[in-house]
């Protein structure tokens, strides 16, 4: 009987770390083709959003966690990207993968920048804590010397 626990508990934690894994990470770039401007005349060419998520048993034992997006489909959508055992969702991360993304749209130039984090516990028993952190943004026209 004792193994059989043993047996339970451990396809429970694999099954709670697959459900979660679902979302632990998640970037887009979606480029427009629009010449509205904006602030004071720069025309955005692309939104960039990033959110990555990490768990945590009892609020410091990492379980799994989204993996910063820098290489992979240039078109981006690096979605699911899940790394076990560690907590990648930091500001630091989604910087990075935001600057990736800078990168491959070809300017360096952003508006609107922001960064949100957020815990949440509740949801889980307070068993599991959930943190994200998701950084979002408008990528603007390249100036014309940056272009060169």
């Amino acid at each position: 009987m004792n193994i059989k626990i043993k047996a339970f508990v451990a396809v429970s934690f694999a099954a709670s770390v697959l459900a979660f894994t679902g979302c632990s990470s998640y970037t887009e770039i979606a480029r427009w083709k629009s010449n509205t401007a904006i602030n004071d005349g720069e025309v955005p060419i692309a939104s960039f959003v990033t959110q990555n998520f990490s768990y945590q048993l009892l609020g410091f034992i990492p379980l799994c966690t989204g993996r910063p997006w820098t290489k992979g489909n240039e078109e981006v959508v690096d979605r699911f990207n899940v790394r076990l055992f560690a907590d990648e969702a930091t500001i630091d991360n989604n910087l990075a993968t935001l600057n990736h993304a800078l990168d491959v749209a070809g300017s360096h130039r952003i508006s609107q920048l922001r960064i949100t984090e957020d815990d949440s516990s509740m949801w889980s028993l307070l068993l599991i804590n959930r943190h994200e952190v998701r950084t979002q943004c408008i990528i603007l026209k390249p100036e014309a010397s940056e272009s060169k």
